[in-house]
């Protein structure tokens, strides 16, 4: 049971607020993981939603749960729901507001705005590469109302100051984080290989995204052809969904990798195909933090990914995986043909990558240096801020 104000339990009240909980999008699930990992005694957790989900409904049992259903914001039931949120918030007392994603945020920055005693912060997830002008202007416009911003990468910091003109000074960066326990290397990669259809042998490169046009999975693919060329025993693994899998899937025939390139359709979790994998792939157009590197590195693969992005603040280039500057298919492929053909450079490269994400990425870290953020905005405690661990090679 989540005591009221009123009960007088000394919890700062707390207000999460997202489109859904639905979905298998990593920032989905960052929320999530937020609202069930935020500590019970120092927190009154609210999750509001705008849309309803069965996920929505499990959170119940470890925070509040509000859902406020919008399909458009502008519209009278908008308004509507934006003034039931502003009701909400007032009847619990909620401190402070965090929104995720962009729809969620312009609801909730609009429905807050002079709320007196309420801090409002919005995230900033991704470069902004969906952004046009007209949104790029209001969110300047919602700017001027929102507490504080907060990216998931100082890229996104970067971006974020210089598309929307905000001080540098008003956005912090904290990183989201990975439950390493879940993504720790295993045995049972056989098993899954074959469950999927790999053949006994194979060596697997994997690659784990949504299958929408800013991932390019289309040069993984291409890539995938030349690496098969060099690699006869290579196979391919693309993991997700989208709207783009029946084209991909017509793609790979048309490459001549009809039997060298494998969908997991959701036969399997993300964490058994992790198991089958020797490297993660990622080839994405924009990234602002990839959940998808975080979870290659938690199980101990190398990582090869396009140089995008927050991706260069998670992959030690050369350590922990390669970074290619190139968005070419030879590029890619060269990189992934070295890691193929030196299998003790994978394993050095996965050990030091898990061992990273242990010591920056890990959830329980993530979740530490958000709570004392929200602490400190309500001046209860001293935010240092997170320390970078970006390195740069020349």
């Amino acid at each position: 049971m989540t005591l009221s104000p009123t009960d007088g339990v000394a919890r700062l009240r707390v207000c999460l607020l997202a489109n859904t909980v639905g979905g298998d999008a990593g920032a989905e699930r960052q929320v999530a993981e937020t609202a069930e990992r935020l500590d019970s005694s120092r927190f009154d957790v609210h999750l509001c939603c705008l849309e309803d989900s069965p996920r929505l409904q499990e959170l119940q049992s470890c925070c509040q749960v509000h859902l406020f259903p919008v399909r458009s914001l502008y519209t009278l039931n908008g308004l509507y729901q934006m003034w039931r949120f502003r009701r909400s918030m007032a009847h619990y007392n909620i401190q402070l507001i965090h929104t995720y994603m962009e729809k969620a945020g312009i609801f909730g920055v609009l429905a807050a705005a002079g709320r007196r005693n309420s801090i409002i912060l919005t995230s900033r997830l991704n470069m902004g590469y969906r952004y046009t002008p007209f949104y790029r202007r209001f969110f300047r416009f919602l700017n001027r109302l929102t507490t504080r911003i907060v990216a998931n990468s100082e890229a996104v910091k970067q971006v974020t100051a210089q598309a929307e003109s905000v001080a540098l000074e008003k956005i912090d960066v904290i990183y989201q984080g990975v439950d390493s326990a879940h993504y720790g290397p295993v045995s049972d990669g056989p098993s899954v290989a074959k469950g999927i259809g790999i053949p006994i042998g194979a060596q697997v490169v994997g690659m784990v995204a949504n299958l929408r046009p800013v991932k390019d999975v289309e040069l993984f693919l291409r890539a995938a052809r030349k690496v098969a060329d060099e690699i006869p025993q290579a196979a391919f693994l693309v993991v997700g969904r989208g709207p783009l899998r029946q084209e991909l899937g017509k793609l790979a025939v048309t490459l001549g990798l009809g039997d060298k390139v494998f969908f997991s359709d959701g036969r399997a979790t993300v964490q058994d195909c992790l198991r089958c994998m020797c490297i993660g792939c990622l080839s994405s157009e924009s990234e602002g933090f990839s959940n998808a590197i975080l979870e290659y590195m938690s199980a101990g693969l190398p990582v090869v990914a396009t140089d995008v992005g927050g991706n260069r603040e998670a992959i030690l280039d050369r350590h922990t995986g390669y970074l290619v500057r190139e968005r070419t298919p030879e590029a890619l492929a060269e990189a992934l043909i070295d890691l193929l053909r030196n299998p003790g450079k994978r394993a050095s490269m996965g050990r030091e990558g898990r061992q990273r994400c242990l010591d920056l990425f890990d959830i329980r870290i993530a979740i530490r240096q958000l709570e004392d953020y929200y602490a400190s905005l309500l001046g209860h405690a001293h935010f240092a801020g997170v320390s970078n661990p970006i390195t740069y090679d020349s």
